[in-house]
């Protein structure tokens, strides 16, 4: 009894220590984000996956030199709070993409977004507010739905959707993106669009639901979450570069830039542009300004990144995304936005990288990046609106 007794005390101890410890850690990972820690601000969803939590914070480091931080709006997105009812005399912009829109990288006040609304109102003619409705890992299926769910109710006067080959290619159909943890859209026997949702069922999903609270509450589970998700995305990408370098040749999305495509991304690609398409058509009914832009991938304006592509398949087109989309746009009746152009000749004449990172290692928009964009697109916008 005597010995049953102690070994319950010292079970007891146990149990307490560990917990004191684990406060102690929690409290000192919170204060100084060792390894990069931060508290998650997302949760699942059953139709786009997951979403921003409304009003958390974010502490993010990746890429910059320093921690970006601020707070979700109250709708989930990363931008400041919007008004439902658009204001007067406001040209109202939404701006749908991945995570190049969604700008984790700058502070929210040196994102494209924040500089082309201040470039436009500094004239004063009119009011025009850009709305952030960019989402790491997004493609347009989540774009589709999150313009239809999302973004509608506020009345936008127009929507901007940035198309990224170099992800939203391989990420749209479940037979090329590694993770099918998400929306996909399939197309019909009479060749509608149908919509995929099952992902939510799955035991992948079911876990995430489980364990979000405890996630958005405690930042040594967030830790772990992000550290497993992080190893998952490094063995793919490691399997991609080792596939590339071992057969010398290009592959993935890519090979739509040469004369010999890959059929999987092709198909892919046709995709893609289906479901821009059913956007177009979605704007366009409800009297939308709809605008397409490509975001640029470093071989389209640096020339030495494109002679390593050019040695691999003398065939291959850096540009071929951004001419098959401005036709494509043309036959939809809808606006393009060129940023290529802008982009070489600005690495052209000062030599400066627009990516964070460098070319092995492409990277989102740094500073010049952000800022350049939205030099562009002022000037287009004006264009556009002042017709």
């Amino acid at each position: 009894m005597k010995t049953n007794k102690i070994l319950l005390k010292n079970i007891c101890i146990s149990c307490i220590a560990v917990v004191v410890f684990t406060i102690i850690l929690e409290i000192i990972i919170r204060t100084t984000h060792l390894f990069g820690a931060r508290i998650s601000w997302v949760k699942p969803d059953p139709v786009t996956a997951y979403r921003f939590t409304p009003n958390a914070t974010y502490w993010y480091l990746k890429e910059n030199n320093h921690p970006i931080a601020g707070k979700i709006n109250k709708y989930g997105w990363r931008d400041r709070d919007w008004s439902i009812l658009k204001p007067v005399n406001t040209v109202r912009i939404a701006v749908l993409g991945d995570s190049f829109v969604e700008a984790f990288q700058v502070e929210s006040n040196r994102t494209f977004l924040a500089l082309t609304e201040m470039i436009l109102n500094s004239d004063k003619k009119k009011y025009y507010e850009l709305m952030n409705f960019g989402r790491t890992g997004a493609t347009q299926t989540e774009e589709l739905i999150i313009l239809e769910n999302d973004v509608i109710k506020f009345s936008p006067d127009a929507v901007i959707l940035f198309f990224y080959s170099n992800n939203d290619i391989d990420e749209i159909a479940k037979t090329t993106d590694p993770d099918t943890n998400r929306p996909f859209f399939n197309i019909s026997e009479t060749g509608e669009l149908l919509l995929d949702t099952t992902f939510h069922d799955s035991k992948a999903f079911k876990v995430k639901e489980k364990i979000n609270w405890i996630k958005q509450h405690s930042i040594i589970i967030s830790l772990i979450s992000d550290r497993y998700n992080a190893f998952r995305a490094g063995i793919c990408f490691k399997k991609n570069q080792e596939k590339y370098e071992m057969s010398k040749k290009i592959i993935g999305s890519l090979t739509l830039c040469t004369r010999n495509p890959d059929e999987r991304y092709l198909k892919n690609y046709e995709l893609n542009k289906r479901i821009i398409g059913k956007i177009a058509e979605f704007c366009l009914s409800r009297n939308i300004q709809f605008i397409l832009t490509t975001i640029p991938i470093p071989p389209s304006y640096v020339p030495e990144e494109e002679t390593k592509y050019l040695n691999r398949d003398k065939g291959f087109n850096s540009r071929y995304f951004e001419d098959d989309l401005e036709k494509y746009t043309i036959s939809l009746h809808v606006e393009y936005i060129e940023l290529v152009k802008p982009f070489k000749k600005k690495y052209d004449n000062e030599h400066i990288f627009l990516n964070w990172g460098n070319c092995e290692e492409w990277g989102h928009w740094n500073y010049y990046g952000h800022e350049l964009v939205a030099r562009v697109l002022s000037e287009r916008l004006k264009q556009i609106f002042d017709r």
